[in-house]
């Protein structure tokens, strides 16, 4: 399936409580009707997909989850597969966010052997890539990080790079516009020719007036311009979310 060009995605993270997220998907999907949201995602936690999905039915929106199983079915009590993922609807599948890493040790290899997993069932891995700190080589991290992931996924898979510099994630502002298109000029870069739909999203404290504001300094590079961005806290709000659709849908 081809990827929009433009994306605007939210992830739900662990906020939010079933309650929460059905007050959530109403407001977004009173707004986006008729399909409306085409294009966009919502990446929730497990129990949620299947409610999510149902929620946010008629509005073109996809729904995806925060994580999926390295391993096909099979004795490993807890993990939640691709199979399964893929048979309830999920369409994309956020993975190497650095919170898993830190916390779960993921090292790039499990990264890339869950990205295979998702694929070869049609689910879209979005990879978190992104430097830790300010002063690192933004190339030459993220050229480590994607290198295990292409070479396991096949080259016609779709997917979503989400740059999202460690730093700025969960802080109050978003990496300077500038950072942002040299970062994902970069990653464009590496990238290469892939022959699958590819796409790269701004993410780390995006919020309402981002993708305006990389759009705006980004006039004279447009390579460096992502095709969207991913929420995650922003994002609870179901307006904020929604300008931000509205700003990356009129670029």
């Amino acid at each position: 399936m081809t990827l929009p060009s433009r994306l605007a995605g939210f992830s739900s993270k662990a906020y939010q409580s079933v309650e929460d997220a059905k007050r959530w998907a109403q407001t977004v999907s009173d707004r986006l009707a008729e399909g409306r949201g085409a294009g966009h995602y919502v990446c929730v936690p497990h129990p949620i997909l299947p409610l999510m999905a149902e929620w946010l039915a008629g509005t073109g929106m996809d729904v995806g989850v925060q994580d999926l199983s390295r391993f096909g079915p099979g004795p490993h009590t807890g993990d939640v597969t691709a199979e399964i993922l893929a048979e309830l609807g999920c369409r994309y599948v956020m993975l190497g966010h650095p919170e898993r890493r830190r916390d779960y040790g993921e090292t790039w290899q499990i990264v890339a052997e869950k990205s295979a997993r998702a694929a070869q069932n049609g689910i879209v891995p979005i990879i978190i890539a992104g430097e830790p700190h300010r002063d690192d080589d933004v190339r030459a991290v993220c050229a480590e990080q994607l290198d295990h992931v292409l070479s396991a996924i096949d080259p016609d898979a779709d997917l979503v790079i989400a740059y999202e510099p460690a730093w700025a994630i969960g802080v109050a502002d978003a990496a300077p516009a500038a950072h942002i298109i040299d970062s994902v000029a970069a990653i464009r870069d590496l990238l290469g020719s892939r022959s699958g739909d590819t796409r790269i999203v701004y993410g780390g404290s995006a919020k309402s007036g981002t993708f305006n504001d990389i759009v705006a300094a980004g006039a004279a590079r447009p390579a460096g311009i992502p095709d969207g961005v991913f929420l995650g806290r922003a994002g609870l709000d179901p307006h904020a979310f929604l300008a931000s659709v509205d700003e990356v849908a009129s670029d």
